[in-house]
């Protein structure tokens, strides 16, 4: 596992996937779902700071396994019945953000000094 500030590295996402391989496929996921965590949060937080959250670091794998056993079923439309969805984002990741959305901010506006406005 990577250290807790370490962020996710593809070696900790072959292991957490049990697949060999796919290093560069690997790698743009884990940078994508550090930039959709972040952008759900506040993106004028440095990634840095969001690597020091264990809880940060488990959405990004989560989404990260999300997206690489979802790849070509992401944004496709299932229907049952007369009900039509899309895959929606996995529950544990919505999860994982919402427990750590204030507390990120708050720590760094009290680290930093800086005063974080309200995102909605």
């Amino acid at each position: 596992m990577a250290g807790i500030d370490s962020g996710v590295t593809v070696e900790n996402m072959q292991d957490y996937l049990n697949v060999d391989g796919d290093e560069s496929v690997i790698q743009n996921l884990i940078s994508m779902a550090e930039s959709d965590v972040i952008g759900n949060i506040d993106d004028t937080i440095p990634v840095e700071t969001y690597r020091k959250y264990y809880q940060f670091n488990q959405a990004v794998r989560v989404m990260v396994d999300f997206m690489y056993f979802n790849r070509g079923n992401l944004g496709v439309t299932y229907s049952s019945g007369n009900n039509a969805s899309q895959v929606p984002y996995p529950a544990p990741y919505l999860y994982l953000i919402n427990g750590i959305r204030w507390k990120i901010r708050r720590d760094y506006s009290e680290n930093s000094g800086q005063s974080l406005q309200s995102k909605n």
